[in-house]
């Protein structure tokens, strides 16, 4: 196994995973790919996900599911929405991928959660 230097970022570049984590937070029903969030922040794919690594432990990509994530379980917390609508309004196009994520994040599928939360 390769270990890499933890990379450091320069003052720009941290304002530049700033503005990609808002990005994300406010484009997060969208499908989101590291090569256009690069060139939205203005990084290299590499230094945006080197970035995204260091400032939230975890991948571009599982930072975007985690958001998903979130914004699904305020979902079915204050809607009575179908779970299959609410898979696609956070950007998944099967209902059987948004169950399986929101079971690997959460340990309950999403009718679990509603059930759980609704005590």
């Amino acid at each position: 196994m390769h270990l890499h230097k933890p990379y450091r970022l320069s003052p720009h570049e941290k304002r530049c995973i700033v503005r990609a984590i808002e990005y994300i937070d406010s484009h997060y029903r969208d499908r989101i790919s590291a090569d256009v969030l690069a060139m939205e922040v203005g990084l290299s794919k590499q230094k945006l996900q080197a970035g995204m690594q260091q400032n939230t432990g975890m991948t571009l990509h599982n930072y975007l599911l985690k958001v998903r994530i979130e914004k699904a379980k305020q979902l079915l917390e204050d809607t009575n929405d179908p779970v299959k609508s609410i898979a696609a309004a956070m950007g998944f196009k099967r209902p059987s991928h948004f169950i399986f994520t929101f079971k690997e994040f959460t340990s309950l599928t999403p009718v679990e959660y509603r059930l759980k939360i609704a005590g």
